[in-house]
């Protein structure tokens, strides 16, 4: 089965030294950073560079070619900003200007939240109002190439999701309070590819998650994952936008966004008062197995739920993180928990501090998350809970890191900030 070979990759994914950063959380929606070392903390005077935003944001940062996007708003001036800057030194390459109305969101939220995807065609980035949710498009040198209106969005805490790529389509998710669906977009053109309509439920901001089979000769067996209250997890074909499989098993909002762990697939809901679930669930043979085809009603097949974890461990808004056996989930309220990936046994848990939105990463035997108080944290990826170190960013932040050309990148909210893997043999200890 081509999507069984594709779902045991990830673990392998996690040493290879990521050369582009191209979407939120990188390659496959992952956090896999690769092998490379960097300082557990460090001052000031360590950053390769700093740039400045015009206004701010929580636009995580993408890399693609030796170049870092990201978006911000200056709410002031009713203005929003896609900027693309050199990973070399930090130097404003162009920024975009893109007017439009500013409402009010969650004090959590911001104009700028959702972030930039990039692939070889361009640099796409969603932006919404009430009256309008809008998808820009711009060359890699900052140029227009086009821009789609997808309608109306209802939300009372604002916009912040982010789209996905799988070859020449985007994949959009626009899941609100108001009529939902999932759009596929032609990364060239901006044209309608497909749209799946979807139950309307309370607003989901997961990204979606793409797997791409990892035999060449199938020529198909890709997948998309999303999530959401209303549907729970959902299986879909990239290019036709049917469905494959489905669970729906969320009883609260989704806000981050589905992983793979080995051959699962999972993600988490919750609300803001901390009553969280997370479900893993068994997609290989639903998608995949001869038969498995709607039933006579057209529902879906239902895959198994192999394990669900309750409140006292998963995480509402920080997406889970996986490294081998070995499943992160760093809580909103500044509890880690790492469980087995493979059946949700509890293998440590560890209090760092702090209230956390970013997502964490895994990149050279660390997992690494920052606090909206803008802390980086640094704990080690072993069988063992242990702080290795901490360094203040000089703002809040409610972006994920990014890793790409051995480099680490950080957006706080108004700044972006880069960071040297460590030299070859050189001690990732205490530098300051």
């Amino acid at each position: 089965m081509a999507l069984w070979c594709a779902v045991t990759t990830v673990a392998q994914d996690a040493v290879t030294d990521p050369a582009d950063w191209p979407r939120w959380r990188g390659h496959a929606g992952a956090g896999a950073g690769g092998s490379q070392r960097f300082p557990h903390q460090w001052a000031e005077q360590d950053w390769a560079w700093t740039a400045r935003l015009p206004g701010n944001g929580h636009a995580s940062p993408v890399v693609w070619r030796q170049r870092i996007y990201t978006a911000s708003a200056d709410e002031a001036t009713s203005k929003r900003f896609v900027s693309c800057h050199t990973t070399a030194d930090g130097r404003l390459l162009w920024q975009r200007e893109i007017p439009g109305p500013i409402e009010p969101h969650h004090v959590q939220n911001s104009s700028a939240s959702g972030s930039v995807t990039v692939d070889e065609a361009g640099v796409y980035w969603l932006w919404a109002t009430k009256e309008q949710l809008r998808c820009e498009a711009f060359s890699h040198d900052g140029a227009p190439l086009w821009h789609a209106d997808l309608g109306s969005y209802a939300c009372e805490h604002g916009f912040g999701s982010s789209a996905a790529v799988w070859r020449d389509r985007l994949i959009i998710p626009i899941e609100h309070d108001g009529p939902s669906a999932i759009v596929a977009l032609d990364t060239k053109t901006g044209r309608e590819q497909w749209r799946l309509p979807r139950e309307t439920g309370r607003t989901a901001y997961s990204t979606p998650l793409v797997i791409e089979s990892s035999d060449p000769k199938s020529g198909g067996d890709a997948l998309v994952v999303l999530a959401s209250m209303a549907h729970g997890l959902t299986g879909i074909d990239p290019t036709t936008g049917r469905v494959l499989w489905e669970r729906r098993c969320f009883p609260k909002r989704t806000v981050s966004s589905p992983v793979m762990a080995g051959s699962l697939v999972l993600g988490t809901c919750g609300e803001g008062g901390g009553d969280n679930t997370l479900v893993a669930v068994r997609p290989a043979a639903s998608a995949t197995a001869e038969g498995h085809e709607p039933d006579a009603k057209g529902k879906p097949p239902e895959p198994a739920i192999a394990y669900q974890l309750d409140r006292s461990v998963a995480p509402y808004v920080p997406t889970p993180v996986c490294s081998g056996e070995r499943l992160y989930l760093w809580g909103d309220r500044g509890v880690v928990t790492c469980v087995n990936a493979a059946d949700g046994t509890v293998l440590w848990r560890g209090r760092v501090g702090g209230i956390y939105s970013a997502s964490p990463i895994v990149v050279g035997g660390t997992v690494i998350n920052v606090s909206a108080e803008g802390e980086v944290v640094v704990i080690a990826d072993g069988e063992v809970f242990e702080v290795l170190g901490r360094t203040p960013l000089g703002e809040p932040c409610r972006a994920t890191p990014a890793v790409a050309g051995g480099r680490m990148f950080f957006r706080s909210i108004g700044r972006l900030h880069a960071l040297d893997a460590s030299p070859a043999g050189a001690s990732t200890s205490n530098q300051r």
